[in-house]
């Protein structure tokens, strides 16, 4: 049984990405679901029959998770997902229509995936952050974001920067907003102590061909300066989705 790579359908435990918020002892077995390749990196998300299983509880072994997504019961995005390895991620959607749960799949404080419970109203809500920025044929503007997705801009988008991030509805993908990497803005903290916290934004240090662009964030009584690819916008004076 292969160890790593993308097609691989198993991994070992210990060797799981550290972001995965899993049992790791030899008692709870030696290998778990490897990820498949998808809208998401593997250090970034974590299998679809995974997040059922170990951290939503909603089954108590992978013959129950299989059932309950291959019978079509799991929405990602608003799309229903019926492949027990699809990579879920930061900020996706994660409906069960049969309960009438909606999750959202956030950062615990130790900066591993988790989700919570978030209300229905939310369900068609999205956040995805712009990683890249380029003119494609016939001068459009195409953007490509954190969870996979690509949008080519119209006029009124068209000064979108990286780092910036893009409110969309789901499953439609069309832009309701744009939160802007902007001083007062508030971001969400993806890495360090203060990982699945909210901050605001002081300031944004440009970068150079040397130093990538940063940032500097308060967060409760603390301040702290990070790399700008380490938080991601999420409201302006307040949050746009559920958080906690």
């Amino acid at each position: 049984m292969a160890l790593v790579g993308g097609g691989s359908r198993h991994l070992k435990r210990l060797a799981a990405p550290k972001a995965w918020k899993i049992r790791r002892k030899r008692r709870f077995g030696t290998w778990i679901t490897n990820v498949r390749p998808g809208p998401h990196p593997k250090e970034r998300s974590v299998p679809l029959r995974v997040l059922i299983r170990d951290i939503l509880r909603l089954a108590e072994n992978a013959r129950e998770a299989d059932f309950i997504i291959k019978s079509g019961k799991v929405l990602v995005d608003g799309v229903v997902r019926k492949d027990p390895r699809f990579p879920v991620g930061l900020m996706d959607v994660v409906e069960i229509p049969e309960i009438e749960k909606v999750f959202r799949v956030l950062l615990d404080d130790k900066g591993r995936i988790t989700a919570i419970e978030v209300p229905e109203s939310e369900k068609g809500i999205k956040l995805s952050r712009v990683e890249r920025k380029v003119t494609v044929r016939g001068g459009r503007i195409q953007v490509g974001t954190h969870d996979g997705r690509t949008f080519l801009l119209d006029d009124k988008h068209r000064d979108v920067r990286v780092g910036d991030v893009l409110v969309i509805s789901v499953p439609d993908q069309k832009i309701k907003d744009v939160l802007r990497l902007d001083k007062g803005h508030m971001v969400y903290i993806l890495s360090g102590r203060h990982a699945g916290t909210v901050g605001t934004l002081n300031e944004v240090v440009p970068g150079d061909l040397i130093r990538e662009r940063a940032v500097n964030v308060s967060v409760g009584d603390a301040t702290l300066e990070t790399a700008a690819r380490n938080v991601f916008v999420v409201g302006r004076e307040a949050p746009a989705i559920t958080l906690r």
